[in-house]
């Protein structure tokens, strides 16, 4: 940076002895000054320096008329050498003219262009502002950044032109400007501009709550999940970009009928803190998020309000979820199976804990999907309950005819559909499902003697449906057979009254034993029903055959 106004004035006043600064303070107080310039009091003079007595200069007489009152009261002291050394001074300072050398008729006042703004990559907020066609080409220019408690001035850079034709002159004037700077509302930023050969002022202002600022948020809308449900955690944000500087306020409130509350930190509800990133046009974005378990009992047609608060902004800019609809999709608890009178099974299907309480259930026969045409479907009646907790339970009861579950491939399909769902459910019932499995006793075996035909029992209770087949083994020496070679062996099966809807038999065996082919043989009952994947059985244990007249031990 070359030499300046400033510059010069201090050296010229260093360059006085004591005596004659002391001089030169008491008469520039009394020197008569210019109409609508002010004198310097004295008592702002007293024991100043160099440097403070400059200041003062430029500070009450600007720096062109300023040099002329220094050479004014250089002249009245009789300091000319001191003149003279600060008038071949002046002559290094860029653009200066002393008032006495310019032409009037060339003199040119400056017209300020609009002030313009813009990001730099330091995060830094660049203002400028173009002066142009001016003559002569020295300028003072002052930026100020004012907050309620306090003014900063600026330090700026100017680029000077001249004109092709040495007739003007135009200067861009330019500050930088931290984000510190910006984060109150009220601060402003000031430019001022004296030319002083044209007798011209000019400033202009800058807010960052002005009306044409560019870097207001954008606001996106509020992001919910596609579906809401009950007792469910969610996400609820909102994306807030091209904003500056980074400093932004998220408020998240929640309307419930007429009631508006701010959402604070709680068990339900979590608030992260907002970080926010660069773009690459230097302004900032963010997402601001709500993490929540709505319940319907609280957020059934509630609204999430996002607000932005920003320094920009005159007042906080909001954006709704709207009215929030919340569902639950239905639990399948239990299939329950219970035995009616006349060969009747009912199912009932207990679906708990949905919302809305429309629900689909169907009930049908023998294949997964209906066919065109073919008439499957069986009656069912459905009993719907409201919970404590504004749920809703529904309980499905089906009876149909137990004979078809004498077919292990049999099968009862049940399906469900809710608007909570991602589509219909279905399960299938065959006869597998159903809890009513034959029970086999101990094998009840009486006293066994060679030759002597007798009978043993095994007695089968407690199964759905009466389909039942019994078969009866012989084991011996690790080797199992059919009974054909008991002699005069013959089963049978005896069926018992129906008991708690169920049904059972006892099977009986009636055979002659043979001590001399069947001792230490074992005797096997074998159970097949349409409810077992694998036959069960019961077995007599080796049996011991007594001889003739020989009398059983205990």
């Amino acid at each position: 940076m070359g030499l300046t106004v400033r510059d010069a004035l201090v050296y010229a006043l260093e360059n006085l002895e004591k005596t004659g600064f002391k001089k030169f303070r008491k008469q520039l107080h009394e020197t008569e000054v210019k109409e609508n310039y002010r004198r310097i009091p004295r008592g702002k003079l007293e024991d100043k320096d160099w440097g403070d007595v400059a200041d003062l200069i430029r500070e009450h007489y600007k720096d062109v008329y300023g040099v002329e009152v220094t050479l004014a009261v250089l002249d009245k002291i009789n300091e000319r050498k001191v003149a003279e050394e600060l008038q071949e001074d002046l002559q290094k300072v860029e653009r200066f003219i002393r008032l006495n050398q310019v032409e009037e008729s060339r003199c040119l006042s400056p017209k300020g262009r609009p002030m313009t703004l813009s990001l730099s990559d330091s995060g830094e907020m660049t203002c400028s502002v173009t002066l142009e066609t001016f003559y002569p080409g020295y300028l003072h220019i002052e930026w100020e950044c004012r907050s309620r408690k306090s003014a900063e001035v600026l330090s700026s850079q100017e680029l000077y032109k001249e004109s092709s034709d040495h007739t003007s002159f135009s200067v861009c004037s330019e500050v930088r400007i931290s984000q510190d700077s910006l984060r109150c509302p009220e601060s402003t930023i000031h430019v001022r501009w004296e030319h002083e050969y044209t007798n011209t002022k000019g400033q202009q202002t800058f807010s960052i709550s002005d009306e044409g600022y560019l870097w207001r948020p954008v606001l996106g809308d509020v992001q919910t999940p596609p579906c809401l449900f009950h007792d469910t955690p969610a996400v609820i944000q909102c994306h807030i970009s091209g904003y500056y500087p980074d400093t932004i306020t998220v408020k998240w409130f929640r309307k419930n009928k007429k009631d508006l509350e701010m959402c604070e930190e709680s068990d339900d509800v979590s608030i992260p803190k907002i970080r926010s990133s660069r773009s690459p046009d230097n302004t900032y974005s963010c997402t601001a998020k709500l993490l929540m378990t709505p319940t319907l009992r609280s957020h059934q047609g509630a609204e999430y309000i996002c607000q932005v608060e920003h320094p920009s902004l005159e007042r906080g800019m909001k954006k709704s979820t709207g009215a929030m609809r919340l569902m639950a999709t239905p639990h399948l608890e239990a299939i329950e199976k219970a035995l009616a009178g006349d060969m009747l099974v009912q199912f009932s299907l207990h679906l708990t804990k949905f919302y809305p309480k429309e629900i689909k259930v169907k009930w049908h026969r023998g294949e997964a999907e209906h066919r065109k045409g073919v008439k499957q479907a069986t009656k069912h009646s459905e009993t719907v309950t409201l919970r404590e907790d504004l749920l809703y339970d529904v309980t499905s009861d089906c009876c149909i005819l137990g004979y078809g579950f004498t077919d292990p491939q049999y099968k009862l399909y049940v399906t469900w559909e809710h608007e909570s769902m991602d589509g219909p459910e279905t399960r299938a019932l065959s006869v597998r499902d159903l809890p009513w499995i034959p029970r086999l006793d101990e094998i009840l075996v009486f006293r066994l003697e060679d030759k002597v035909r007798t009978r043993i029992f095994c007695c089968i209770r407690g199964y759905f449906p009466h389909s039942l087949t019994v078969s009866w083994y012989k084991k011996q020496e690790g080797l199992v057979s059919a009974l054909q070679d008991l002699e005069d062996a013959a089963a049978e099966v005896e069926p018992h009254n129906r008991k708690n809807k169920t049904f059972g038999c006892t099977a009986v065996l009636y055979f002659t034993p043979d001590v001399n082919k069947d001792q230490g043989m074992e005797l096997i009952c074998r159970v097949e029903h349409p409810s077992l994947e694998h036959p069960i059985e019961r077995s007599t244990g080796p049996v011991h055959i007594l001889h003739p007249g020989e009398e059983e031990t205990c």
